[in-house]
């Protein structure tokens, strides 16, 4: 269902698809709006206007919309919030790419989420948010995803009456399905991130050491804040 939900997205979107760097006057006229809201931040924000010529500005955009159309419905709306978001985390950009500019949002734009890094200014899960969870009938990797892996391990040995080292071992060969194909790592690093973001655990949480008892996951994604 996914894969399919996947690929009526990108149908949705196909009105932009196949665009080329010299974009025609239609692609120059998309996402007006925002491409006006991004010179206007990138002055307030640089003290600098934006040196870049209109053709190369809306191909960027056609592409940053294209990254963005694999999980989302892209609009006007949807870039405007992507935008915004890539000037409040302005800093991240720096560490990531040594620079902010167009390239460097397209690059980022197809591992994004609006509430990505929200967790520090939220109130993080504890195991007894998932009281009421079945994780049978939700399905483990939708619970990791959600939940992240130690919460959701821990209710795993709660549900089954199982030893935490057999509940270790069977998920960690379950990861290990997900390191070979792009649209499973992504899940993976959806699942580790959401991990990290309910972190420091209590003793009695498994993988409550996730930085160690993980760690054959995490690098998988090294480049990313977050799994340092």
């Amino acid at each position: 269902m996914e894969y399919f939900e996947q690929n009526l997205i990108r149908v949705l979107n196909n009105w932009y698809n196949g665009l080329s760097d010299f974009a025609d006057e239609e692609a120059t006229a998309r996402y007006t709006f925002a491409k006006h809201k991004f010179k206007t931040f990138y002055l307030n924000k640089t003290g600098e206007f934006l040196k870049i010529s209109q053709r190369t500005e809306s191909a960027y955009f056609s592409k940053i919309a294209d990254a963005l159309s694999k999980k989302y419905t892209v609009d006007d709306a949807l870039m405007n919030q992507y935008l915004e978001w890539c000037f409040e985390n302005y800093d991240l950009f720096l560490k990531k790419y040594s620079g902010f500019n167009l390239n460097s949002i397209l690059l980022f734009a197809e591992n994004w989420s609006p509430d990505l890094y929200k967790f520090k200014e939220e109130k993080k899960l504890e195991i007894c948010d998932l009281d009421g969870i079945s994780i049978k009938d939700v399905g483990v990797f939708d619970c990791f995803e959600n939940f992240g892996i130690a919460l959701t391990a821990t209710k795993l040995k709660i549900d089954l009456n199982a030893t935490a080292p057999i509940i270790e071992k069977t998920i960690k060969e379950k990861l290990r399905t997900l390191t070979t194909k792009k649209e499973d790592l992504n899940r993976l690093k959806n699942m580790l991130r959401v991990t990290v973001e309910n972190s420091p655990y209590s003793s009695e949480i498994i993988f409550r050491d996730f930085k160690e008892s993980l760690k054959e996951f995490f690098i998988y994604f090294n480049g990313e804040s977050w799994a340092k």
